[in-house]
């Protein structure tokens, strides 16, 4: 019986180490813009800029779309891209890049980490490093799936020589029904220093997701000019990672 309970407080405090972490996610409602040293980031420091980040491509279908937009407003972003997405359009990864962007990483498969084990984690983004290294490409930045944070999450990445980002603004245009609920949503979480998070694919989210994040980037761009933030790229915003 003893020996039950220890192995049962053993499992437990396994649990603990691997889930616990995941409250590192509130760090998007709070003021807090990084956890100390450098563990996680939400926001840049107190400066008039902002990095405009996308996540989920690349995607033929989509992705051409949303550079294109941003090369007409001047923008530049920083594109968290799937491994498994990489191996299949290295080309946009190149195109990316070519038009002035970051290109950082968002594992290799989108999948949960809170329902993966400690090992999956480190072999996911290792799978995803892969696949931008075959394409010669170094990110310096890692953002997990729906921005769960388990400890496995805080340590492949740290571990690997990247910084963890996660956001302070957001559209949700997977739950918006229009362009302008996005660029509201957006606009209403602009600070200096925020980190904004977008989507250049609808593969994991409902169709017409990205035409509204879109329609949602000129009034972002104005909101941004009467603010006098420019964007800019992660790294730009975050020089350390």
């Amino acid at each position: 019986m003893s020996r039950g309970r220890s192995l049962l407080r053993g499992t437990a405090a396994a649990a603990a180490v691997q889930f616990v972490p995941s409250v590192v996610a509130l760090g998007q409602w709070t003021p807090l813009r990084a956890l100390p040293g450098g563990w996680c980031t939400w926001r840049g420091p107190d400066a008039p800029r902002v990095a405009l980040t996308f996540d989920d491509g690349p995607d033929p279908r989509t992705t051409p779309r949303v550079l294109d937009r941003l090369d007409g407003l001047g923008f530049v972003a920083t594109f968290f891209v799937l491994g498994s997405r990489v191996r299949a359009h290295p080309e946009l990864v190149d195109e990316i890049a070519g038009r002035g962007h970051e290109i950082a990483v968002h594992g290799d498969h989108h999948d949960h980490h809170l329902a993966r084990s400690p090992r999956w984690v480190f072999h996911d983004l290792d799978a995803a490093l892969d696949a931008l290294a075959a394409c010669g490409h170094r990110p310096r930045w890692y953002r997990p799936p729906y921005g769960q944070a388990t400890a496995a999450t805080v340590l492949a990445p740290r571990r690997r020589g990247l910084g963890l980002a996660l956001w302070s603004a957001w559209g949700r245009e997977w739950t918006a029904t229009d362009a302008g609920t996005v660029a509201g949503r957006v606009t209403s979480q602009l600070r200096p220093g925020a980190i904004v998070l977008l989507h250049d694919s609808d593969e994991f989210s409902p169709p017409g997701s990205t035409g509204r994040v879109l329609g949602a980037l000129e009034p972002i761009r104005a909101h941004l000019e009467r603010l006098a933030l420019a964007p800019v790229t992660l790294s730009e915003l975050v020089p350390a990672a």
